[in-house]
């Protein structure tokens, strides 16, 4: 997958015998693996889904996807790390590009919204999943070696926490963080499994979310577009 979290198009070169790539190539190899596992994981459910099935998909045997994913397991973590790693770098974009700590966070907030609805298979394998299992922050950890779907709770968490202390918010900064979190997450699952509900022109309900939030948790009115 390329930064955007969307699976590269990349050139089949010919395979050595097993159907392992030529040597320096794996990591070709290894996108093929996870590109496959999306689609099948999100057509079929987790649970249904086996790597002789992923292999077979791909016309390799099971022992030469072991080669670069020992378990199913495996390859479930390594799609929602890809998810988390390209959204927090959309995180990154958007509190780069905004200039005003409230603007900053209406942004991320769309950037959220955006990326779940962009990448549909890859939120629901990330966020939509029982199987994941979500890892507590470590306290003491440097962020950047923070699991990846704890650093965009963490980057969420922190904006937000510097809001409160400069008296922005009317309630704790946690408190906010999370009912954010819960209303992104409440949305974009809402249209992604619920595609056929008469919705309102989803521009305007994305940002009717975000802005109805903003007011009901900032102190003062937040700076309108």
């Amino acid at each position: 997958m390329d930064q955007s979290g969307k699976p590269l198009q990349m050139e089949k070169p010919a395979a050595e015998a097993g159907g392992r790539k030529p040597r320096g190539r794996g990591h070709e190899r290894r996108a093929e693996i996870l590109a496959a596992a999306v689609r099948m994981f999100a057509e079929r459910g987790f649970e249904n889904v086996s790597t002789r099935a992923i292999a077979d998909a791909l016309g390799i045997s099971q022992t030469t996807l072991y080669v670069y994913f020992p378990t199913k397991d495996a390859i479930f973590e390594s799609v929602c790390e890809q998810c988390f790693v390209a959204l927090v770098a959309a995180f990154h974009a958007v509190q780069a590009n905004s200039a005003k700590p409230i603007d900053q966070l209406r942004a991320m907030m769309h950037a959220y919204v955006e990326f779940g609805l962009e990448h549909e298979d890859e939120y629901r394998i990330a966020f939509m999943t029982t199987h994941h299992k979500e890892k507590a922050i470590l306290d003491g950890m440097p962020f950047e070696m923070q699991p990846a779907g704890i650093q965009c709770f963490m980057l969420i968490s922190e904006h937000i926490a510097a809001l409160g202390r400069a008296g922005h918010l009317r309630f704790e900064p946690e408190l906010v963080a999370q009912s954010l979190w819960a209303a992104g997450h409440g949305l974009v699952s809402l249209l992604i499994t619920m595609p056929h509900f008469p919705w309102c022109e989803r521009a305007a309900l994305i940002t009717t979310m975000i802005e109805s939030f903003l007011q009901g948790v900032v102190a003062g009115p937040p700076t309108n577009h």
